[in-house]
């Protein structure tokens, strides 16, 4: 099984409202092409410090 480090972010420096409201915006604006599917990987990177803070985020489709 391959391990994956996990490196402290600019996202894990950010308060927890300010992660949410990047994690909804950016993944809303995804789904409108505003932005490309490439910031999927900030939405990875923003879930990451989110957990690191022992919370969990709710997927909404």
């Amino acid at each position: 099984m391959k391990q994956v480090l996990e490196r402290e972010t600019l996202y894990d420096k950010l308060s927890m409202d300010l992660l949410v409201e990047f994690y909804y915006e950016i993944n809303r604006n995804i789904k409108k092409s505003i932005l490309s599917e490439a910031m999927y990987h900030e939405i990875e990177l923003i879930k990451q410090a989110v957990t690191r803070k022992g919370i969990s985020l709710l997927t909404v489709c």
